[in-house]
């Protein structure tokens, strides 16, 4: 097992890190408290609004009780980062593939629970339409994935997870703001990058990728944030005053944002052998992207589409790069056009 040496790899100061913690820890701790206390109360509060709203599959319950779930999940990991950082010899050996196990099964069970209780209460299931082998393929591999909702973030590592590789998530530095993402991932070996230092970010990439052995993928979201038609809108005009000729080549996205070869093209460099997954998915586009609720009462299915390229059909060169990830970044949004119409059998 290769070691992370996610400890030495951080583009903040220590005391920077330790100062933020401060803060997040004690909020969450304190949020789950309150959840818990008010639950009795706000439960049956919930319930008499989606009555009111004629709203028969009771929504707004079922988005608190998953959004407490989420966050006893994170305490818990908080709770349990000391114990597992004393365990590894107070720090010393965090690295070491007796700790990384520890940590890998407090992180599956907590995707793995949440992802039990969305089917339990937001109704979403996850089916992989086909390809179901692609995921078995040895590793090293990098997984590029669309971003549309706060659930498909945990995607990935779902569906690594479960066939026994350990995942490695490049994240945006916003999400240190959660301290379970926080205190687990970062010792696993994913990396937060800053969104204002791309040279910085690619370096932490870098690193990452060059840790990747036969177990182990690295999942990046190359569109950089979520997914929403006003955001479309405004990469497309940003684009259209940068790179006209790139902008006519991707005008015909709808479902996703222009992607960013910068991150995947680092990930490339740091892993020379390691081939390419592109996971298209439909069914969480019915998410609002910040949100629990949806409007639509009928159960999701998660339909996920993976698409594997060998490295030897991937180009060199970052300009090549990003014509190849626009290439598969315009058959991922027809494909995703394609499953939201009408199947012609159920018709008639």
């Amino acid at each position: 097992m290769a070691s992370t040496n996610s400890r030495h790899h951080s583009f903040e100061p220590r005391r920077s890190v330790w100062r933020r913690r401060a803060q997040t820890i004690p909020t969450m701790l304190i949020a789950t408290g309150v959840g818990l206390a008010f639950a009795p109360v706000a439960l049956p509060m919930l319930a008499v609004v989606d009555l009111i709203r004629a709203d028969r599959h009771f929504h707004s319950p079922r988005a608190y009780l998953f959004a407490l779930q989420y966050m006893i999940n994170d305490s818990v990991e908080i709770l349990a980062a000391p114990a597992l950082w004393a365990i590894a010899g107070f720090g010393r050996s965090l690295d070491s593939p007796a700790s990384q196990r520890r940590h890998e099964r407090l992180q599956n069970w907590s995707i793995r629970l949440l992802a039990k209780r969305a089917g339990q209460l937001l109704r979403v299931g996850v089916v992989v339409a086909s390809g179901a082998e692609t995921f078995d393929h040895p590793g090293p591999t990098i997984v590029l994935t669309r971003h549309c909702s706060i659930f498909d973030t945990s995607l990935p590592a779902l569906l690594y997870q479960e066939r026994g590789f350990r995942v490695r998530g490049v994240i945006m530095a916003e999400l240190l703001a959660d301290p379970g993402f926080d205190l687990i991932f970062g010792r696993l070996g994913s990396v937060f990058v800053p969104r204002t230092d791309g040279d910085t970010a690619k370096s932490m990439i870098a690193h990452l990728a060059s840790d990747l052995d036969t177990s182990t993928v690295a999942a990046i979201f190359p569109e950089g944030r979520l997914f929403t038609p006003d955001r479309l809108t405004a990469a497309m005009e940003r684009l259209r005053n940068a790179d006209p000729d790139r902008a006519e080549r991707l005008a015909t996205l709808t479902n996703v944002l222009p992607p960013k070869a910068g991150g995947v093209a680092a990930l490339l460099a740091g892993a020379p052998n390691a081939d390419v997954v592109v996971i298209g998915h439909t069914g969480l586009e019915s998410f609002r992207p910040f949100s629990l609720r949806r409007p639509q009462g009928a159960p999701v299915t998660v339909r996920v589409h993976p698409i594997r390229y060998p490295r030897s059909t991937i180009p060199v060169g970052d300009q090549a790069i990003q014509r190849w990830l626009d290439d598969r970044w315009i058959e991922l949004d027809l494909w995703i056009a394609d499953q939201a119409r009408p199947d012609p059998r159920h018709l008639h």
